[in-house]
């Protein structure tokens, strides 16, 4: 029996134990699919040199892919935060989760919880894949339904240095032939001024459409950003929406300052300019404008302080922080009470957890608002799945269409990215060691 015709077999035994309301594992109401083998591969993916408040990217960014092995061939795969620590809890998380029904992931979420939220993201994302290619099933569709079939994402701007600087390229960590004429990673070139900005901007909405831009902050002077932002609203026209990062690297007086200057600009939201929520609450009474967060507000332990202090209007969700993606749905009837608006958060992935992000986007009603992606930093080349990769027009991307996912990984790219991993060197993110091969004196002090 070939992969496809099993699906259809598995299929028709589930529809049949629904109808008899019991199955072979002679649980109620649930299809076995037993768990047999987790493999785990860290893999390290070309990164651009982008700039934030915690320095430059690295010559590679680091993730954990998973493909979790079931009875009958099924195989379900995830992504998740990359490094050691994360590797050896998803190492560890193997010996928890063989022998256990994949449409049970509930019940062992605690002790992979307990391990990290990271590994236990990983983890559930691979058993929700491998539940939709048992059934024929769209991830979406797991967990109750798109309510969008199209989901809008938003151009995620960095200050950045060119791709082909001679300081980054004598890293000694870079094992890819980026240095080679005509091979640097992206033709972006260097952006360090307002009017780079705004036609690094302009370029992001010609390529793929955006109507949302967010700027990533905290880098350069904070009247220098304000003015990008100035230039880029000037440049895009009415119509667009501006949201500002600075990830916290801000002093409250300098918040307040250019916060009060922002109210002239189409600005959506004003994301973590301070640390820590009481700072965060004391700049949105002192400006009156919508503050969002990825950094006070992350776990759910964090929700009761911020319903006390009232820091943000938007929280930025991710299924890495909240508990997976059914975490993530426990959210939308929490932004309802509290009178939240949400997004999702980004970090540096590959096409499986962009999959993800779709499915999540398009089963969350409550999840309105443009969705972060660092997506379009990956080159084209660099991705792990099968084919091109996922395709933005007009600033949004569809749900996939097949099963689960709706993505298979080409295993080829999959072995070269891991080879990198191990030949690279890199275990953890550094982006100020990468930032003071350029800048040696840099401190990351507040501004």
């Amino acid at each position: 029996m070939n992969r496809r015709q099993w699906i259809a077999a598995q299929a028709a035994a589930l529809a049949g134990a629904t109808a008899r309301g019991e199955n072979q594992t002679g649980v109620q109401g649930a299809a076995p699919l037993t768990i047999t083998g987790v493999t785990v591969t860290p893999v390290a993916l070309p990164d651009p040199p982008l700039l934030a408040a915690s320095g430059c990217h690295g010559p590679y960014f680091l993730r954990n892919i998973v493909e979790l092995h079931t009875d009958g061939g099924v195989v379900g795969i995830g992504e998740t935060h990359g490094g050691e620590r994360v590797t050896a809890a998803l190492a560890k998380a193997s010996e928890i989760v063989v022998g256990q029904n994949a449409f049970a992931y509930r019940r062992f979420a605690p002790a992979l919880k307990a391990l990290s939220e990271s590994c236990y993201a990983g983890i559930e994302l691979a058993c929700l894949d491998a539940c939709g290619r048992a059934t024929g099933r769209r991830l979406c569709e797991l967990l109750g339904g798109p309510v969008r079939e199209e989901v809008e994402f938003a151009a995620y701007l960095f200050f950045r240095y060119a791709a082909d600087r001679k300081e980054l390229l004598a890293d000694r960590r870079i094992l890819d032939d980026r240095a080679s004429a005509g091979r640097a990673l992206d033709a972006w070139g260097e952006v360090r001024t307002p009017d780079a900005m705004a036609d690094l901007a302009e370029g992001f909405r010609k390529r793929w459409g955006f109507r949302v831009f967010k700027l990533k902050a905290g880098v350069l002077p904070p009247e220098i950003e304000l003015a990008a932002l100035g230039a880029m609203a000037e440049r895009l026209g009415e119509g667009c929406l501006l949201r500002i990062d600075p990830n916290a690297r801000w002093k409250a007086e300098t918040a307040v300052r250019i916060g009060q200057a922002l109210k002239s600009l189409p600005l959506e939201y004003y994301e973590d300019p301070v640390a820590g929520q009481a700072a965060m609450a004391e700049v949105r009474a002192a400006t009156g404008l919508p503050m969002s967060t990825n950094m006070c507000v992350t776990r759910f332990a964090h929700l009761a302080e911020a319903f006390r202090l009232r820091p943000i209007d938007v929280l930025l969700c991710d299924h890495h922080y909240f508990g997976g993606m059914l975490g993530c749905l426990a959210l939308g009837p929490v932004a309802d009470a509290a009178g939240w608006r949400l997004s999702q958060h980004s970090n540096s992935h590959c096409g499986v957890t962009m999959a993800a992000m779709i499915h999540l986007a398009s089963s969350l009603g409550q999840l309105t608002l443009a969705s972060d992606t660092h997506y379009p930093w990956l080159p084209d080349d660099a991705d792990i799945i099968a084919g091109p990769k996922l395709p933005i027009r007009d600033g949004h991307m569809r749900v996939p269409d097949g099963p689960g996912l709706g993505i298979e990984l080409d295993h080829d790219r999959l072995a070269r990215a891991h080879e990198i991993y191990e030949r690279c060197g890199m275990r953890t993110r550094d982006d100020a060691g990468t930032m003071r091969l350029v800048e040696p004196g840099w401190t990351g002090d507040k501004l």
